[in-house]
Formats: structure tokens, C-alpha cells, sequence
């Protein structure tokens, strides 16, 4: 992912500005955070789980191997072998390298990849989720139209508030705020096309791409979704 693609990314928490208030029909009102004139969806591919090399629909929950973690570019690429019923499967992750630092994970390591992928000719949706033996979070994402999926990303909570506009159909999209919670840390809020991160301490952080979070969008449904977290080493 190139530095144009992300113009507005932050590289720490974001504060958001002002209560959300609202009328009788749910939607804020008064004056909106500035980071809603500021958002700027990006609708761009970020990132990938590829099967033998390409996109494949699939839906899975396997243990894998990392046999080759490289960079180049700006992409962050993680090549396993996956076991599905005894058959190596050659799957790759493709993350964008976060500034913050490398991914956490490194050769060798046993991991469990869950993942689904299904094309649906005008669009597509994707989401995975890469944790250890005990759960550990290590990376997960979602990209799709519809609704978001806070389970993905757990143990951090997140919700979607509709605080840029009233939430209808005026084919006027708009960006969510999205607030994630992590146990023991203040909350961060990310508006589409930010970035930020949760410091975990041991020199890592969990670091959070949002590339794009919308409401009143058109017309496979009326809001879309590209999220990414993933745990990368910062000392």
C-alpha cells in the first residue's frame, strides 16, 4: 500500500471531538467531529489470502505452518502450509507493512488460519483471522459490503457509530467512527482511511488499518467495510 493511499493515516490514537447527540429519528445533530470532512474511503484491496497462489472461494479453519515471511514493496507477505484433512494446502497472507514495525510472527511457528472467501460477481467478501494454540490474536480482517463483524477481531471489541450525517438513502456515503476497546487501554477511535494501535508492551502493538468504514453506500447494500489488525514488533 503506497503513502498516497493512506494520506490521512495516524500513527497513534485517535481523539475524536464532541458527543454524539440525536433527534427524534436516531441521526447526530449539531456540529460534526472534523474528521468526517477529513475521511477519505479508500476502495483498494488490503489485504489478501490467497489459495495456490490466487482467489479461491473457501470457508476453513486449519493449523498452519509459516515456512517464509518477506517484505517488499510495502507488502507484508507470510507463506504457510496449511493441513486440510491431511492434504499441504499453500496459502499466503498479504498484509501492508504497518510503519510501526514488522509482523510479530516468524518461521516455524504453528498458527491456526481461519478464513472465508466468497466471489459474488459484483462484489466480494473476505475476513480471516490468524491466532496461536492459545487464541492469541496475531492478525485478522474484514473486507466486505454489509455489516461489520466484531467478532473477527476479538478479544477487541469494536462498534460502528454513524456520527458524519444522518443514516439513510441519499447516495451521500459517509464514514463510520469506528471505537475499539482492548482490555486495559483507552479506547481508540478510527474514521476511514486512519490507522492506529494498541501497545501491547514487550515491544509489540497491535496495529489497526481502516481503509474504508461507510454508511448510506450504494447499491449492493448500504454500508461496506475494510478493517485490518494485525501484531507487529516495534523494539
Amino acid at each position: 500500500m503506497n503513502s498516497s493511499v493512506f494520506a490521512l493515516l495516524l500513527a497513534g490514537p485517535l481523539a475524536c471531538s464532541g458527543e454524539k447527540s440525536e433527534d427524534t429519528d436516531g441521526a447526530p445533530t449539531g456540529e460534526l467531529p472534523a474528521e468526517c470532512s477529513e475521511a477519505e474511503p479508500v476502495a483498494e484491496d488490503s489485504f489478501a489470502v490467497l489459495i495456490d497462489g490466487g482467489f479461491k472461494d473457501h470457508d476453513f479453519s486449519l493449523p498452519c505452518t509459516i515456512d517464509a515471511v518477506t517484505t517488499e514493496m510495502g507488502t507484508s507477505t507470510t507463506s504457510l502450509t496449511c493441513d486440510d484433512s491431511g492434504a499441504p494446502m499453500a496459502v499466503t497472507l498479504t498484509l501492508p507493512v504497518a510503519p510501526q514495525g514488522d509482523v510479530a510472527w516468524a518461521v516455524g511457528e504453528t498458527l491456526t488460519l481461519d478464513s472465508r472467501y466468497a466471489d459474488l460477481e459484483v462484489t466480494a467478501e473476505r475476513e480471516f483471522e490468524l491466532r496461536g494454540s492459545d487464541g492469541e490474536l496475531w492478525a485478522a480482517g474484514q473486507w466486505q459490503d454489509g455489516p461489520l463483524k466484531p467478532q473477527v477481531f476479538q478479544p477487541l471489541t469494536v462498534g460502528a457509530e454513524a456520527v458524519c450525517g444522518p443514516m439513510d438513502l441519499d447516495m451521500a456515503p459517509r464514514s463510520y467512527r469506528l471505537d475499539f476497546e482492548l482490555a486495559g487501554q483507552p479506547q481508540l477511535s478510527l474514521f476511514s482511511g486512519q490507522r492506529g494501535e494498541f501497545a501491547l508492551g514487550a515491544g509489540e502493538s497491535l496495529v489497526i488499518d481502516v481503509p474504508d468504514a461507510r454508511y448510506n453506500t450504494c447499491c449492493h447494500d448500504t454500508e461496506s467495510f475494510s478493517v485490518f489488525v494485525r501484531r507487529v514488533k516495534t523494539g
